[in-house]
């Protein structure tokens, strides 16, 4: 070999950032480079002459022993090992062994280690987290899914089996929006769409059927992910039941819109119903007409059988008149023992005049009030919406409706007039 290929050789050896080992058939090392201070800390005069399995762990032996005869048989091998750094740390080593040959016989080794902690450092943590991960999402009591850009379910958790008696696998594979029972909710269609097309996140509330029949309510949270580079990558949706929460807040909304001693619509209902019904120009002049209705001497029925007495008039009242309404209609209860019907969808006012009459008529039969028959009478003001009515205005007339009919000896019903403004 000429002092230029040995010059070569060296700088090969010396100048590569790997740690190289050159060792005897007897595995004594004989040659190493600064690479090895780098990956093990020992220097060269530590090292040099010392066996080459010295510096590997203990259970490594047998590895190291099985390649290091099979290079001797002039065979090239790789592997990974452990060794042990000279501050006692475990240093993990990628390492790559050839046989080295004299004359057509293997005279020694020749083995480069590169060091791999720190990369087998984050590949054991990124296992744990994902363990940590899969272990939370098989545990979790809510409902997770993942979905690709593609719309399609790749993961859903056990979960769905105890809040929806569906199997995981059922969800799997299939487009996201898909349901077992093959309903379709275009609102979440909308809103999951909408998070794809503007990456963002969002919450909502859904309801879906279990397998046995019942509704089940969950509040739904989309995700969208991002891999490192900040490219949307998929989808996760997470989904926790809140039946009890929803049923409790339909008791809410029950006892906020409904009159506790009837079970009638209250005041706000009326309200809120009327001002959805006259805003953005949905009710056209003519078509929605209010019933201001009361008990023609109520105070006196109170006064002389007693307030529950009364009471139970009320709720007879309400279960009486109320038989008179279609879809759509309504009932409410202002207080006391006024009364306001909302008729939305009028077809003429002929039908509103007829509707007062029999009500009027069906209120004349007893009432049993604990055992007890008692005969009353009730008024009826009447007013159809006219342009730009307000709830306030619409009811006004109404009640300037009941009190002339009052006025002209009640059990009788005045309408305020849409067509002349005036009362008849």
């Amino acid at each position: 070999m000429s002092e230029q290929s040995i010059e070569a050789f060296r700088s090969i050896i010396n100048y590569n950032p790997d740690a190289i080992f050159i060792v005897s058939n007897e595995a004594k090392i004989v040659e190493v480079n600064e690479g090895v201070t780098e990956c093990l800390g020992y220097k060269k005069e530590e090292i040099m002459g010392s066996s080459y399995k010295d510096i590997f762990c203990l259970h490594q032996l047998d590895l190291i022993s099985q390649f290091f005869f099979e290079v001797l048989k002039g065979a090239s091998c790789q592997y990974v090992a452990e060794a042990y750094h000279i501050n006692g740390n475990i240093v993990h080593l990628q390492i790559k062994q050839v046989p080295l040959f004299f004359e057509g016989k293997v005279n020694g080794i020749f083995g480069v280690a590169k060091n791999i902690t720190e990369q087998r450092q984050l590949l054991t943590a990124l296992k744990e987290s994902e363990e940590r991960y899969r272990l939370l999402a098989e545990n979790s009591l809510d409902l997770i899914q993942l979905i690709n850009l593609d719309g399609i379910v790749e993961y859903a958790s056990p979960s769905h089996k105890m809040v929806l008696g569906f199997d995981p696998k059922e969800y799997i594979g299939k487009w996201v929006f898909y349901q077992p029972n093959d309903e379709v909710d275009e609102n979440f269609r909308t809103i999951f769409m909408s998070m794809l097309l503007l990456q963002k996140p969002f919450t909502y509330e859904i309801q879906r059927q279990h397998e046995q029949g019942f509704p089940v309510w969950l509040e739904l949270k989309g995700t969208p992910m991002f891999d490192e580079s900040g490219d949307f990558k998929n989808m996760m949706l997470v989904g926790r039941e809140i039946t009890e929460r929803k049923k409790y807040q339909i008791q809410l909304e029950q006892l906020s819109y409904h009159d506790a001693l009837t079970g009638a619509p209250n005041r706000r209902f009326l309200n809120k119903m009327l001002s959805d019904a006259l805003s953005g120009e949905k009710t056209d002049v003519g078509q929605l007409a209010v019933m201001f209705a009361d008990l023609d001497n109520f105070k006196q029925i109170n006064d002389t059988l007693g307030h529950d007495a009364g009471d139970e008039l009320l709720r007879q009242f309400v279960k009486r008149a109320g038989a008179y309404l279609r879809e759509h209609e309504v009932l409410t209860r202002m207080g006391g023992d006024e009364f306001v019907f909302v008729i939305p969808q009028v077809q003429s006012s002929s039908d509103v005049r007829q509707m007062a009459e029999d009500i009027l008529e069906s209120l004349q039969l007893p009432w049993n009030i604990d055992g007890q028959e008692l005969y009353t009478t009730s008024s009826i003001g009447i007013a159809f919406y006219e342009k730009h009515d307000t709830v306030k205005e619409l009811l006004q007339k109404a009640d300037a409706a009941l009190y002339l009919a009052k006025a002209e000896g009640k059990n009788t019903y005045r309408i305020f007039s849409f067509l002349d403004s005036s009362i008849s």
